[in-house]
């Protein structure tokens, strides 16, 4: 075996077909994490001239000496032990050499089978894995929240069936429900280009403002955007209110309103209508009548206020090979009645399906399924999808200069305080 430095495209050919590929260990992350001061470094480990480890090394110096990141990484066989601890330990002494105080590494490796309550199902586990990287002396990070790691360690996925209805069938009816009503409610989606960036920016902000967390930014998103679309691995999908649309489905519902009326007349002239069902029947069309009034009353004023079609929020997803991912999303505050996630992520379900795709990843959700969690509302809501929660095997750091990891570490504490 041999440690070896490899070109950007060796590496996308052996990442591409990869059981633990992820878009975050691409050389176009790589490119744009150049951006923000990182340096790429392609590096794997090569059996009779086969390549069968590898990864792309960020490093980004921290003051004195350098901090390496192999970021959703490194790609390992982990049924071979002796090649596995091999890449590692050269990894280790690669960053010893080029002035590295820390490693980290976050491989796309999932933890151990787990079903849509986060309890396990003993389909497989990987727990046993980690010795890999104790054995080395990396130390896992203890991930209480999100926000103890780089990258979620749990996530909510979809494992996709070969047709929409088996996925629908795993649907909650709430939400099967709720796609139903959006639709008659005139919510569609749209398909953004980058001349859409600061929309999505500006319901990102008012989005992080309200929820209270940091938004990236519009030339994050901007750079995202444009290291993806050349191999067309990035969608930007905005929910709009279609104002004539909903009209005309109100328009619809009032002449079946009106037809079952006429119907029953013409039973009761026939002395074929059961009056108690009759009765009951004409006091919930009273009561829809009233509220689809009041429907077309406020559709018509947003129309007139605003325009025909109304943006409501959007999601910015990222393609790579075998999975759709749900990466960044925002809506606005005003329009929330409308819940508009239901409508994007039922038709890009839908799309990942027609494209073969084998997975649907909504992304991260809180790190303890608990009620009392804040972030147990949006578990919930996709949880209601079908699916199933993920557990990543965790993020390991390897402290090469004990001294400056030490201080690296105070001043991460001292800056979140």
């Amino acid at each position: 075996m041999k440690f070896v430095t490899i070109s950007k495209e060796e590496f996308d050919t052996f990442a591409k077909d990869h059981p633990n590929r992820c878009y975050l260990q691409t050389s176009a992350i790589a490119t744009l994490r150049e951006k923000n001061g990182w340096e790429s470094h392609f590096l794997g480990v090569k059996e009779k001239n086969k390549l069968i480890a590898a990864t792309i090394l960020l490093s980004k110096k921290r003051r004195i000496k350098k901090e390496f990141y192999s970021l959703r990484g490194p790609l390992l066989d982990f049924k071979d032990e002796k090649g596995t601890l091999f890449f590692l330990e050269n990894l280790k002494k690669y960053c010893k050499e080029h002035d590295g105080f820390l490693l980290r590494i976050d491989p796309y490796y999932e933890e151990m089978s787990l079903d849509r309550d986060g309890k396990e199902t003993k389909e497989f586990d990987h727990r046993k894995d980690k010795e890999y990287f104790k054995k080395i002396g990396f130390k896992e990070i203890i991930a209480e929240k999100p926000s103890d790691t780089v990258q979620a360690k749990y996530m909510y996925v979809i494992d996709l069936k070969e047709n929409l209805e088996d996925v629908m069938k795993e649907m909650d009816s709430k939400t099967r429900q709720m796609i139903r009503k959006n639709e008659k409610a005139g919510i569609i989606i749209r398909k953004g280009t980058k001349e859409d960036l600061p929309l999505f920016e500006d319901i990102m902000e008012k989005t992080s403002k309200r929820r209270n967390f940091e938004n990236r930014g519009n030339l994050f998103y901007k750079n995202l955007y444009e290291a993806l679309e050349k191999e067309n691995r990035i969608s930007l999908v905005f929910a709009e209110l279609d104002t004539s649309i909903a009209l005309l489905n109100i328009e619809k519902e009032k002449e079946e309103i009106a037809k079952a009326r006429k119907d029953r007349e013409e039973k009761r002239k026939l002395g074929k209508c059961n009056e108690k069902k009759a009765q009951i029947k004409e006091i919930e069309e009273r009561k829809t009548l009233e509220k689809l009034k009041l429907q077309e009353e406020k559709i018509k004023q947003l129309k007139k206020e605003k325009k025909e079609k109304i943006t409501l929020g959007g999601i910015l997803y990222v393609l790579y090979e075998k999975e759709m991912a749900s990466v960044f999303g925002g809506s606005y505050e005003e329009y929330k009645e409308y819940q508009p996630f239901y409508t994007i992520h039922y038709e890009m379900i839908k799309e990942a399906i027609s494209n073969h795709y084998q997975r649907y990843n909504f992304y991260a959700i809180s790190n303890h399924l608990d009620p009392s969690d804040p972030q147990y509302g949006i578990y919930l809501f996709k949880r209601g999808f079908g699916g199933h929660v993920i557990s990543m095997i965790g993020e390991f750091v390897l402290p090469i200069d004990f001294v400056q990891y030490k201080l690296y570490q105070w001043k991460r504490k001292f800056k979140t305080k």
